[in-house]
């Protein structure tokens, strides 16, 4: 497709992807703001002075997104080469998967913080990041939206009630766009066969997830559970409303 076949003249952001593992600059359209405006020059900075939105999702049901994530989740059916020996829908074998994916996450973010402020110099087999950290897929929500106490994304969007959201801020903005419910996407449960949910995590999945996007839990106003969901839990925030922005209250810890 031609750039004037979408009503361009050139591209937005000129940028061409590394041929290294980076988790400032591979896959840009990932990277959390605050980090891809160290990395890059200002002609190559795709942000400027926009009002930024994003979508956040309650780190629980989160990780269960990534594990049937085609690209990088569990036998990822779009990674050339995968083995689809085990079953999916194994609690045993998705709680295993989900604490190795976090622990080697975490592992990778510490080991990159360690050189926090710094630009670091990469290329091909040079202080290359682990691929699970260059792309970026379970990195906590909240590093796209502050940088320190600064907030840099202007509206947060929560996928638990993604509609009613988008469409409101498309409003403020006197925008015509709104956006389907989830029921009618490709996603939809009665789109998918059976998967497993947030509720068959264990108690020590439940624990790593806790440790890991705590800030998440307490930035966005979702629940966190100590080893357990009971029956009343709600993946939703709390959400208050001010003139200016939407802010979330954390919430306490929930044992069930």
């Amino acid at each position: 497709m031609e750039f004037e076949e979408v009503g361009c003249s050139s591209p937005d952001f000129l940028y061409d992807a590394p041929n290294y593992q980076s988790y400032a600059l591979t896959s840009p359209w990932h990277t959390p703001p605050k980090l891809l405006k160290m990395y890059v020059d200002g002609t190559k900075y795709p942000y400027g002075d926009a009002d930024l939105f994003t979508i956040v999702r309650n780190p629980y049901s989160r990780v269960l997104s990534e594990y049937y994530c085609p690209w990088n989740g569990f036998q990822p059916k779009y990674r050339r080469g995968t083995v689809h020996e085990k079953d999916p829908g194994d609690p045993k074998i998705m709680n295993e998967w989900v604490k190795s994916m976090v622990k080697r996450l975490g592992v990778a973010i510490n080991a990159f913080n360690m050189e926090k402020g710094k630009v670091k110099e990469q290329s091909k087999g040079l202080n290359e990041d682990d691929p699970i950290l260059a792309q970026k897929h379970y990195v906590n929500q909240a590093e796209y939206v502050y940088d320190g106490d600064e907030i840099i994304v202007k509206h947060v969007l929560h996928y638990e009630n993604l509609s009613s959201e988008f469409d409101a801020l498309m409003k403020k903005y006197n925008i015509a766009l709104t956006l389907p419910s989830k029921d009618e996407g490709v996603y939809s449960e009665a789109n998918n066969e059976r998967r497993l949910s947030y509720k068959d995590l264990d108690p020590e999945a439940i624990a790593l997830v806790n440790v890991f996007a705590k800030v998440d839990f307490e930035k966005f106003g979702y629940q966190m559970v100590e080893e357990k969901f009971d029956e009343n839990y709600s993946l939703e925030a709390t959400i208050i409303e001010n003139d200016h922005t939407t802010v979330t209250a954390p919430l306490p810890v929930c044992s069930a």
